[in-house]
């Protein structure tokens, strides 16, 4: 899986009260600032637009919270698996960080997300 913007993820969520955007799918996650729109962030491979137009879900990482909207091409069951794939590929230390995830406003699962470069140390 290609992931975007990991550094951008660290260094956020070792802050307190960050707020930052996802678009992802089975290919790719972007991680970025909330100033950015999540149909502004695509890449090659991945596309996000309003209404389940896109090949991509959109979120928001809020401390210990993950919100995703609901799209129609994606099953919670596909979300979780993306999810998992997402949180090995990013890695786990001992200063993971847990988030309860939201698709669609309904619970789905809980996460880790690393938050230590694994070359550098905690950041």
């Amino acid at each position: 899986m290609n992931i975007v913007g990991d550094d951008y993820l660290r260094t956020s969520i070792s802050q307190n009260g960050y707020f930052i955007k996802l678009v992802f799918n089975a290919r790719a996650a972007h991680f970025f600032p909330y100033t950015t729109d999540h149909r502004d962030a695509s890449l090659p491979g991945l596309c996000y637009r309003d209404d389940s137009i896109g090949d991509a879900l959109a979120a928001t990482i809020e401390p210990t919270q993950i919100d995703i909207r609901l799209h129609k091409a994606f099953s919670p069951l596909q979300v979780k698996a993306i999810l998992e794939r997402i949180e090995i590929d990013i890695g786990n230390s001992a200063n993971s960080k847990s988030f309860d995830v939201n698709y669609g406003g309904k619970y789905l699962t809980a996460i880790k997300l690393n938050t230590c470069d694994n070359e550098q140390g905690p950041l």
